[in-house]
């Protein structure tokens, strides 16, 4: 029985095709969070340039995070949506973020 050879792939950052560097959903979940934590309520145009996402990647993404109670919509004026960490994202960013540093550490390592 032949076994196909895994590589190890970092939760922070993978290759993909062409050795070209992918975020991973951790990473672009964590970078959506950092960046509302830091600039307050954004709008989802604001947020594509900021994450370098297009919309369609980036609503998956605030999706995901809405369901788990990280950030939420908030309409501020006449059809004015902007997004924004919770509280309970900010908890999390405080108890991920020294994480997040650690392993950019490690991965800075070239073994």
């Amino acid at each position: 029985m032949a076994h196909a050879k895994r590589k190890a792939m970092s939760p922070i950052i993978r290759k993909g095709k062409g050795e070209r560097m992918q975020r991973s959903k951790l990473k672009i979940c964590m970078e959506i969070l950092c960046t509302l934590a830091s600039n307050g309520p954004m709008k989802l145009t604001q947020l594509t340039t900021k994450v370098e996402l297009n919309k369609t990647r980036l609503e998956q993404h605030l999706s995901l995070l809405k369901n788990r109670d990280l950030v939420e919509r908030q309409k501020l004026g006449e059809n004015k949506i902007f997004y924004v960490a919770t509280e309970r994202g900010l908890k999390v960013l405080k108890v991920i973020g020294p994480i997040i540093k650690e392993a950019r550490k490690i991965q800075a390592l070239q073994f």
